[in-house]
């Protein structure tokens, strides 16, 4: 509860009806609201005014709900001293073309002060075909660089020692297993042991199913894809993040924070639950998870959440899995700074990057990333790549944000927000859970019904003029879209199946063919699937070739279609 005693919260509830009698309703009267109700994405609404009479009515507790930063439920933040001691980690989402083009920019990267390099690999990389594949053609380098064996890799970071960043990161979610094995066969090439580097991967494929769709196989071994990768890290890089639960693309999708959040940690449960399952202690493997989390259409439910999903994430790993170590319940956070760049008038999305960013600052992330003010014209620009990284480093270093830990805790607003927040996030988990969990979730349509709708809400308001995109439905002047500077060559393409034939040719092809048999008979058991497919990285077999292995014995996932119960 509240400090405040009933006789001063008395005294309160008179004092604010006698101001808004004699205050407020004659201001009304002059100068009517914008509107009746001020209601956030996720379907809150965001009152005129918040005093200590609304953390009442939240039933907030300074202990309990707030407590301190670095202590359980880690509203605050999950150090004690969080950036007075060191700022985020910088990152760059970066990736193009082929490995020898994309190495120039990440060298670039490293020189503007990167902590971390996130892999942008391209399309076929990502559903597992090689560069030579009919299904890859057109698709070769566009949207990511190019990977298709352990060479590309040898090329794309000659030169950035992995230790000398504080993480590399890909995504990898359909082929956790080959990714990771990338990282550390290149870290051996490098002469490092995994103990000098750190290794960051997104390998969240169940929210794939319902949002990117970038799968390959059957839903149920795709867990086991994806969980192998946690276990094998615990037992040999317990200091490295194989699994970062994605409630980004959910959102983007059409889902609403709070859902996403909802979703991304009912998919948290289903992995930590399989592993339990396999022998792993849920001390052993909860610290290796991390969250992406977003929300881009409110800057003070940014905020917000980040709190809030901090303190639901305590209370599931606590309550439902007795976890003791603090690690297993402190919430590492990723974040996205974006907030509807637009196409038109392109240079206006520093300012919604620049305040997205400072959001996500003020609710403690952990990993941050900006987008380019550029990206919805194609690639980023150099020039805009580095305005990215230069807003968080200004954050970080100038101004004095990063002072004080949770600078806006204890606001009325703020904390009857975040509770709020709370509540929504907990209230859709348990939905999911009380369906069967996550994969039920899905396979039953949830997820989809759920992101469908909001989608469809989305884009209705923008169309009725609700939600506001400055230069787009609001003040649009009339004038033909920019073109991008950066454009990926055509010929792209065939240097990267040049260079994956030379590949080929020079490989031993028996030491392939055994790689490749081990990851089969793995498959078909129950081992993990990380060792083999580290050794037949080593032997420069491609990601399709490991992939079409995993084909054949787990099968392909098969889209299906789910249409909303309710009415639009």
């Amino acid at each position: 509860m509240t400090t405040m005693d009933p006789k001063k919260l008395k005294e309160l509830e008179e004092a604010k009806r006698a101001w808004e009698e004699q205050c407020l309703k004659p201001a009304l009267e002059a100068f009517p609201e914008r509107r009746k109700n001020f209601l956030t994405d996720i379907g809150l609404n965001i009152e005129r005014l918040y005093t200590p009479l609304d953390l009442e009515r939240v039933n907030f507790d300074y202990e309990k709900d707030l407590g301190f930063p670095g202590q359980f439920p880690y509203t605050r933040g999950i150090s004690p001293t969080m950036y007075r001691s060191a700022p985020w980690i910088v990152r760059a989402y970066s990736g193009f073309g082929e490995p020898e083009l994309c190495n120039k920019r990440y060298k670039k990267l490293v020189e503007w002060g990167v902590d971390e390099i996130v892999m942008a690999v391209d399309l076929p990389t990502q559903v597992g075909y090689d560069s030579d594949h009919l299904m890859a053609r057109g698709e070769v380098g566009k949207v990511g660089v190019a990977i298709d064996t352990l060479r590309d890799m040898e090329i794309l970071f000659e030169g950035i020692p992995l230790n000398k960043l504080k993480r590399i990161s890909m995504l990898g979610n359909s082929f956790g297993p080959i990714a990771l094995a990338l990282f550390i066969a290149l870290g051996e090439k490098q002469g490092l042991q995994p103990e000098e580097f750190v290794v960051d991967l997104q390998n969240d494929i169940l929210k794939e199913y319902v949002a990117r769709g970038t799968y390959i196989f059957p839903i149920r071994p795709s867990v086991r894809v994806t969980t192998d990768v946690v276990g094998y890290c615990a037992r040999h890089a317990p200091h490295w993040y194989p699994s970062t639960l994605c409630a980004n693309h959910l959102n983007a999708a059409g889902a609403g924070s709070s859902k996403a959040a909802a979703f991304a940690m009912a998919n948290g449960v289903c992995y930590l639950r399989h592993l339990v399952e396999k022998g792993y202690t849920v001390d052993n493997v909860a610290p290796l998870f991390s969250m992406f989390l977003d929300e881009r259409s409110d800057f003070f439910v940014a905020i917000c959440h980040f709190r809030a999903a901090r303190r639901v994430w305590a209370k599931i790993l606590k309550e439902k899995f007795h976890a003791m170590d603090p690690r297993s319940t402190a919430l590492k956070i990723t974040a996205y700074s974006h907030g509807g760049e637009t196409l038109l008038e392109p240079i206006n999305n520093i300012a919604r990057i620049t305040l997205a960013a400072l959001a996500y600052v003020l609710g403690g992330v952990q990993f941050l990333y900006n987008a380019s003010y550029d990206e919805v014209l194609g690639t980023p620009s150099e020039e805009a790549a580095k305005i990215s990284i230069r807003i968080q480093q200004i954050l970080a270093h100038e101004l004095g944000i990063t002072s004080t830990v949770d600078p806006l805790g204890g606001s009325y607003f703020i904390e009857t927000l975040t509770t709020e927040i709370e509540r929504e996030i907990s209230e859709e988990f348990e939905k999911v859970e009380a369906l069967g969990g996550a994969i039920a979730a899905i396979e039953k349509g949830y997820y989809l019904s759920a992101i469908t709708e909001g989608a469809n809400r989305r884009q209705k308001e923008f169309e009725r003029g609700e939600r506001v995109s400055i230069g787009v439905n609001k003040w649009r002047i009339e004038t033909k879209a920019p073109y991008g500077a950066f454009r990926i060559d055509p010929m792209i393409e065939t240097k990267q199946v040049e260079r994956l034939s030379r590949v080929k040719r020079e490989r031993n092809e028996r030491r392939v063919k055994e790689a490749l048999q081990y990851v089969r008979e793995v498959a078909q058991g129950e081992g993990n699937l990380v060792p083999p497919s580290l050794e037949a990285v080593r032997a420069y077999a491609t990601i399709g070739e490991i992939c079409d292995v995993l084909r054949s014995v787990f099968g392909e996932y098969q889209a299906r279609e789910y249409f909303s119960a309710k009415g639009s």
